[in-house]
């Protein structure tokens, strides 16, 4: 017995809003899971931002990152039983942040280094220069000295008293 158009209208019909319902399907809330995996990546990058700063690198880009990372965090707990999936993705965002700030943070102590290698060598270049001209003053100075002695009172005369 063939269906008859309506019937097969009805069947389409059905079979396309049943298979948008579980395509789509509702958003289901953040887990613990999530939420942890978020807040260890926030915490390895402040660890590594902190030793990017203690190697002497420039971290304020980072913290600042490290800030709105931590406000989409707590955002995502916020609206987690309200908004899932808006939750979902700021956890997303959030631990991509956290991600950019631990592969940033190598090249600022990199950075931080070699500033501080710069300056331990300028600082060593100028106590040698300081140390090199004393040795020299006082090993040739008295020599120098007597020599512009001479050169500036080469025509100075000298008369008697009386």
């Amino acid at each position: 017995m063939p269906l008859r158009p309506r019937w097969t209208g009805v069947l389409a019909l059905t079979a396309i809003v049943w298979l948008i319902t579980l395509g789509c399907g509702a958003a289901q809330a953040a887990t613990n899971a999530e939420f942890s995996t978020t807040t260890n990546a926030i915490g390895s990058a402040f660890v590594a931002a902190h030793n990017a700063g203690q190697d002497g690198g420039n971290v304020s880009e980072l913290v600042a990152t490290l800030n709105v990372a931590l406000n989409l965090l707590q955002r995502a707990q916020a609206e987690n039983a309200t908004n899932p999936a808006q939750a979902a993705a700021d956890l997303q965002n959030a631990t991509s942040m956290a991600a950019g700030v631990t592969a940033a943070s190598a090249s600022a102590a990199q950075a931080g280094n070699a500033a501080r290698q710069v300056t331990v060598e300028t600082s060593i270049g100028g106590a040698s220069a300081i140390v090199i001209a004393a040795v020299l003053i006082y090993l040739l100075g008295d020599r120098i000295f007597r020599r512009l002695w001479i050169f500036v009172y080469r025509n100075f005369v000298v008369r008697p008293s009386g």
